[in-house]
């Protein structure tokens, strides 16, 4: 397979010193040995032809979180997505896995959920979870997917695995950070279900609105649900990261800021105003007056800062900061009623955002640090960390842990 000039596969090193006699020196003793890691290559039809709902499997890195109706599902980084039946909060069950190699995102409407597999947009038929069906697809959709960790993804073929080798001599390129992955709906109803913070794919109404690349914003258009269009393709900023869809607007965040646009005419999208910040990973979610960014410093992002701004959007075309927080290194968020609830490393922090100027710690959750995302729905909160999945009851006095998934 065609490997690209700068590959970045994780590479650890291993090093083996031999002792010598006590009677001299070798030069040639002490050797160092490399471990690396090169792709596994299926193609693309038999990848295709295995997405067909397989039992449920242990959780090896959680990525994004879902929930549509009783069901949460869960995107094991570039591996798939668990569905877990959540009819019991305190005894939640994973009834099934789909295997989608390279899936980071997911978004659902009715009986049939988006995902990418690398640079392709699949809708999935999940009238029965246990027994899915692809429908439609979209190919070339996500062009900066097309090379993982250096190596090129074909369309004759994807990867989906990873072999490991010792070499003796040093690799010739650069290690990156994430390498090895970092990382049935009964419901009639054709209404979306809810992403998280991290979400560069959310739903609303009948369009899938989807980050393809650093700055390009794509509407997909799902009036025929299981056979997806590409409607509209744009420039919508620079460095895009994150989309929040409230009512009739779309919020952007990106490593310099948020724009914001209207979908009034949802396959036209109009900008508003933008709120610029320094260069900083940026999630950002709002309540329709208020916006609340966290930045977080990071290899991809660039800068440095941690913390939590709140953003004044009551005026779209002139928001205007209100209010900086600092943390440590915030990532995703939410918001229910005047609860805001913030994933930091040391767990996700509760705050009561009655005023929004003078936001008031409530407590941290415990177990939770190192979250990635949360949702609130359903007086639930569903946090997904390096640890597994978490859930409470966030409506009770202390916010009791109701139930935890572990991925480790």
């Amino acid at each position: 397979m065609k490997k690209h000039f700068y590959p970045t596969l994780l590479w650890l090193l291993a090093g083996a010193l031999f002792l010598l006699p006590l009677s001299g020196c070798n030069k040639n003793a002490s050797k160092l040995f490399y471990i690396v890691y090169e792709p596994v290559y299926t193609s693309r039809s038999a990848a295709l032809a295995a997405i067909n709902g397989n039992p449920a499997q242990h959780i090896d890195s959680t990525g994004k979180i879902y929930v549509e109706g009783t069901y949460i599902f869960v995107n094991d980084v570039n591996k798939g997505i668990h569905v877990i039946d959540n009819q019991n909060p305190a005894h939640p069950v994973q009834v099934a896995f789909i295997s989608v190699p390279g899936n980071q995102d997911i978004a659902i409407k009715g009986n049939t959920l988006y995902a990418d597999m690398y640079d392709a947009l699949l809708a999935i038929d999940i009238s029965d979870v246990r027994h899915v069906k692809i429908t439609g697809q979209l190919q070339k959709l996500f062009l900066m997917r097309q090379y993982v960790n250096g190596y090129r993804i074909t369309g004759d073929s994807v990867i989906t695995g990873w072999k490991k080798k010792v070499v003796k001599d040093p690799p010739n390129y650069y290690p990156c950070p994430n390498c090895l992955y970092a990382s049935s709906s009964e419901s009639k109803s054709t209404a979306p279900g809810i992403a998280g913070s991290m979400a560069k794919m959310v739903i609303l109404n009948d369009r899938l609105y989807t980050l393809s690349d650093n700055h390009m914003l794509q509407i997909i258009n799902l009036e025929n649900a299981s056979q997806p269009v590409l409607s509209t393709q744009m420039a919508a900023g620079f460095d895009l990261e994150t989309i929040y869809p409230f009512q009739n607007k779309l919020f952007l965040g990106s490593t310099t800021g948020v724009y914001i646009y209207d979908i009034s005419n949802p396959d036209a999208p109009v900008a508003n105003g933008t709120f610029w910040h320094g260069r900083s990973c940026d999630p950002v979610i709002t309540d329709g007056d208020y916006a609340y960014v966290t930045l977080h410093e990071g290899t991809f992002c660039g800068g440095a800062s941690n913390e939590l701004d709140v953003v004044n959007v009551k005026n779209l075309n002139t928001p205007a900061l209100m209010k900086v927080y600092s943390m440590t290194k915030p990532m995703g968020l939410t918001k229910d009623g005047h609860l805001l609830f913030v994933c930091d490393v040391e767990g996700v922090k509760v705050f009561d955002a009655s005023d929004p100027g003078q936001l008031k710690p409530v407590k941290t959750l415990p177990g939770t640090g190192n979250a990635y995302d949360v949702i609130a729905a359903n007086h639930r909160l569903l946090v997904s960390s390096k640890n597994g999945i978490y859930q409470f009851d966030h409506t009770k006095p202390g916010i009791p842990v109701l139930s935890i998934l572990a991925a480790h």
